[in-house]
């Protein structure tokens, strides 16, 4: 009783400094989660928040507490993604590569496949390169600017509105850098307005105003319909080296296309043994959407016999399922490192969810996939590309659909990526135009 009345006064003061003493902020969040039980909401929350502090000693600690009591495992594969996280990034070397909207060290597995994917790409194409990281603050898609990017920006327009959106050293990382990548990944949907596609682009506006080599490659790009595909056709055709991932966005923008780079990341071992099932939300997706998909999934676990296993972002949305998960021998966990999430994947037989890079994780694994039908094209083509993918909506005889899947084959050769050509042949150009002006 007291450690709860505790926790929740530690809670309040956590919430009350936020914003304006993140050191205090982040000492009452600390003590807060120490006294809450291993599965709190709060404390999870709490652990997360501590993460993106890169505060990683104080939440590898809690995870090594809650560890010892956690029956979920949760903790222990949340604690392998810590120490993922902590690992000192590549930050030295020649070629010196600037990669902006780089989401590794985020949470959600499938954007640290994807960029550790990209990075591996980079130092083979590269060997020795240097790679300095910049995220982007997606806030920035929701403000509003005094003046407008998107056609004819002045020098110090551009510059301000690229430290605004990716740091106060994006400037100098562009100016310092031997070559700009960008990565637009999943982070544009149908919402973006056209500002906020200048204002995403602005660091290969700015490396193409300094003369510096760039590609934009890794994303999957919408199609809109309207004013902003066509300032992407401007900008994609100046810039020349630009790939999509996915080659429906190759083919609506008239770009390369080079398949996610979450397939150049890892090669899975092949486990004999399977028998669970692994269960993901979607992204974009609305809680009573997931929460369908759960228990569509759990009907699946419960006709075929297998163990449910839940590995996602946004796990936390199946809460009120996690005691069920556990009575019948499964995993409840939100975050893992690459290599042990790959060693719980390959211990699957079957996933159903709506993640998609889930479902190329999955695929890697040689897991058959029922991928829900999302906000997204990426999906449809995925499922279009991966013989291990099928697209479900909502409604669907999941279990009769599970057990089709399960009947068939589950080989899968991973075709040849040549992210290493593309990225070497966008350096060489720039710097066979440079000598040629």
């Amino acid at each position: 009783m007291i450690s709860a009345l505790l926790a929740s006064f530690h809670w309040g003061l956590a919430k009350h400094f936020r914003g304006r003493d993140e050191a205090r902020h982040l000492r009452h969040l600390l003590k807060s989660a120490r006294m809450r039980p291993q599965n709190d909401p709060k404390m999870r929350r709490s652990v997360d928040a501590l993460v993106k502090a890169k505060r990683f000693d104080d939440a590898l600690a809690l995870c090594k507490v809650f560890e010892t009591r956690d029956v979920s495992q949760y903790w222990s594969t949340y604690r392998s993604f810590v120490e993922e996280a902590s690992a000192s990034p590549v930050t030295a070397g020649s070629p010196r590569i600037a990669l902006f909207n780089d989401t590794d060290f985020r949470v959600n597995i499938g954007c640290r496949l994807t960029s550790q994917g990209l990075k591996h790409a980079i130092l083979r194409a590269f060997p020795g390169a240097g790679i300095t990281s910049l995220g982007f603050r997606f806030s920035t898609f929701h403000e509003e600017f005094g003046s407008s990017i998107a056609s004819d920006p002045t020098d110090a327009a551009l510059e301000a509105r690229l430290l605004h959106a990716y740091g106060g050293q994006a400037l100098e990382a562009i100016a310092t850098a031997d070559m700009v990548v960008l990565q637009p990944e999943g982070s544009l949907d149908e919402k973006t307005s056209l500002e906020g596609l200048a204002t995403f682009f602005a660091p290969v506006l700015v490396a193409r105003r300094l003369g510096k080599p760039c590609a934009i490659v890794n994303g999957t790009i919408p199609g809109y319909g309207d004013e902003r595909d066509a300032y992407l056709a401007r900008l994609f055709t100046s810039l020349r080296f630009v790939a999509a991932r996915d080659e429906i966005s190759a083919a609506q923008h008239g770009v390369t296309f080079l398949p996610d780079a979450a397939f150049l990341r890892i090669e899975p071992e092949d486990v004999a043994d399977r028998d669970g099932c692994l269960i993901t939300t979607g992204a974009r997706n609305k809680v009573d959407d997931d929460v369908a998909i759960f228990r569509s999934a759990l009907a699946a676990c419960e006709a075929l016999g297998l163990r449910p296993v839940v590995l996602t972002r946004a796990a936390g949305r199946f809460a009120e399922f996690e005691a069920q998960v556990l009575a019948q021998g499964g995993i409840f966990a939100e975050a893992a490192s690459i290599e042990a999430a790959a060693a719980i994947l390959s211990r699957c037989r079957l996933h159903i969810g709506g993640r998609y890079h889930m479902a190329i994780f999955s695929t890697m694994c040689r897991v058959p996939t029922l991928l829900y039908d999302v906000k997204t094209h990426k999906n449809q083509w995925l499922a279009q590309y991966s013989p291990l993918v099928r697209l479900v909506r909502p409604g669907a005889d999941i279990p009769a659909l599970a057990a089709e899947a399960l009947s068939g084959p589950v080989s899968w050769t991973r075709p040849t990526i040549d992210y290493e050509g593309f990225l070497r042949a966008a350096y060489a150009a720039a710097h066979a135009d440079s000598r040629a002006g």
